[in-house]
């Protein structure tokens, strides 16, 4: 089976499949394997203070054979301490664990050296001396194999070698130790076996040898695989968690292109609020927390809460195309719907700079308010620089694109009715007679300029070049509207001096100057009156 995902296919060897994710393993793991080396320099600093103690206590007249040793490789183990925490270590922290290791086994390998002296002996036993005291000299076979298992677990936990290298050492370490600690037995320590013994207990270490050497493979891969295992998982859970990030953020982007941050931000905390519920209903309908069903039901909600703002003090603005249709007439479909994308675009980053709030785009036909949802004193100075922008803008579309169009712009001041409809497909949306008469301004008013009602001209000052608007005059007494008759109305065509006097007004594009709009004027007059002219037959008049 494979130990974890992207394994490679040595199972003894565990590594990624990738040199690439092994080597960004390795990186994000150091910290782990410097820490574990700390920990076994602690260890065996400890061990050898504590030998030292006890030597230095009970064998005082012998202190340069076995305290000053221990406390010689205390030193040594504060020196390698202290270089875990230099660059160098991070380069050749393999060789670091290395060079340990032989110091390791070469300290507890002396210790098998017993015999120190020659006993005198008779029979079949050697000439020998024995010590004046054994125990003073003698370590037990217990504590010897001990000392041996503690030094192999060490090998294959802490000092993070390759395992082939681990391997090797331990087996080579498993031969010398048993082969010296044979060799230079001390008979005054342990009892002679006879030559049958010998063999079964020969036979007894290698297997305990090879059980201890099974364990630590075994929690040498073991280790390897979760770390790595850990490493993949840690990172598809950040992967995750920045993808999750990128789809929160595209779906923000989504929701406030479609409608105002402030309306966007509120439906997406009752959606948050609906899930949390959710949840909670859920965790309530479990069986342990099933309760008795009332004898009434509450009838669900099907639509989500509905909430409509009435805003006053709001500019409306509708703007048309003149000449779209003459523009379509020789173009393809694709053609045609590129150009409008290139057109609008232009449209939304004016609509941006000008602090308005884009509402919608029909067909041709583009509109957008000021002061709503979030009022502001200025909407009507938003909607002029956004009227005159955008005649800017088509003229510079126009040069570009080799076009004969231009932008018919109508602005009124009023109250709105502001919100969202539906559960599918909605949008921010703006409805009243206020609007209305907001479109009826752009339908009759003049190509190249902006037509206001007296509403919006009373919020404004003699910055504009302003004049009377003459609808009467211009499309005549029957095909005016009923709720247009008697309403004073101007026509803007641009500033009277170059200075900007609002906020909305600095971001504008540059080069808008007095007049801007009436340049393409004259080439699309004649279709003006004629649009204006078919659409109002359209208007029901108010009964």
């Amino acid at each position: 089976p494979q130990l974890f995902e992207r394994a490679s296919s040595k199972w003894w060897n565990p590594k990624f499949d990738s040199n690439n994710l092994e080597e960004a393993c390795m990186e994000r793991c150091f910290p782990q394997t410097q820490r574990r080396f700390r920990y076994a320099l602690f260890y065996i600093g400890v061990a050898c203070l504590l030998w030292g103690i006890y030597f230095g206590i009970h064998m005082r007249e012998k202190l340069m054979v076995f305290m000053v040793p221990a406390l010689c490789f205390l030193l040594v183990c504060v020196v390698f301490f202290v270089f875990t925490f230099t660059k160098t270590y991070a380069r050749h922290y393999v060789w670091t664990s290395l060079v340990l290791t032989l110091l390791v086994f070469a300290l507890t390998l002396a210790l098998q050296f017993q015999a120190l002296k020659p006993i005198s002996g008779s029979g079949d036993m050697p000439n020998q001396t024995a010590p004046a005291d054994p125990t003073d000299t003698c370590l037990s076979q217990v504590g010897s194999f001990s000392m041996c298992i503690e030094v192999l677990l060490l090998l294959y936990t802490v000092m993070h070698l390759p395992l082939y290298l681990s391997l090797f050492l331990g087996l080579s370490y498993s031969v010398l130790f048993e082969t010296f600690g044979y060799h230079f037995r001390d008979e005054n320590c342990f009892t002679p076996l006879g030559a049958g013994a010998v063999y079964w207990e020969l036979l007894s270490k290698a297997f305990l040898h090879i059980c201890i050497h099974a364990i630590g493979i075994h929690l040498f891969i073991m280790s390897e695989v979760r770390s790595r295992s850990t490493f993949l998982k840690v990172g598809q859970s950040i992967m995750h968690g920045k993808d999750l990030e990128v789809e929160k953020a595209l779906k923000e982007r989504m929701i406030h292109s479609v409608m105002p941050r402030i309306i966007a931000d509120d439906l997406m905390k009752q959606g948050d609020d609906e899930s949390e519920n959710s949840i909670k209903r859920h965790s309530t309908s479990s069986p342990k927390n099933r309760k008795k069903k009332p004898s009434i039901q509450k009838t669900p909600i099907i639509f989500r809460p509905f909430k409509m703002q009435q805003i006053e003090q709001v500019s409306i603005l509708f703007a048309d195309i003149v000449g779209f249709t003459k523009m379509s007439a020789n173009k393809s479909a694709h053609a045609l719907v590129g150009l409008l994308n290139d057109l609008f675009g232009r449209f939304d980053r004016l609509c941006e700079d000008t602090k308005c709030e884009k509402i919608s785009t029909l067909g041709d036909c583009y509109y957008c308010v000021a002061g709503c949802p979030e009022p502001r004193a200025d909407h009507a100075y938003c909607c002029i620089e956004m009227g005159l922008g955008m005649i800017k803008a088509i003229e510079q579309f126009c040069q570009e694109k080799k076009e004969m169009v231009n932008m018919r712009v109508g602005v009124h001041t009023g109250t709105v009715l502001c919100g969202i409809l539906g559960m599918r497909r909605f949008k921010f949306d703006v409805w009243s007679n206020d609007v209305n008469l907001a479109n009826l301004m752009e339908q009759l008013g003049v190509a190249g300029k902006v037509h206001i009602s007296e509403a919006t001209a009373k919020y404004l000052d003699d910055r504009y070049e302003m004049e009377d608007g003459k609808v009467i005059e211009r499309v005549g007494q029957s095909v005016v509207a009923d709720q247009l008759k008697g309403l004073k109305t101007y026509l803007i065509s641009g500033q009277k001096v170059k200075e900007p006097h609002c906020s909305c007004s600095q971001a504008l594009l540059p080069g808008l100057e007095s007049g801007d709009g009436a340049r393409i004027q004259g080439a699309s007059s004649a279709e003006n009156a004629s649009d204006s002219t078919k659409t109002l037959k359209h208007v029901d008049k108010p009964k």
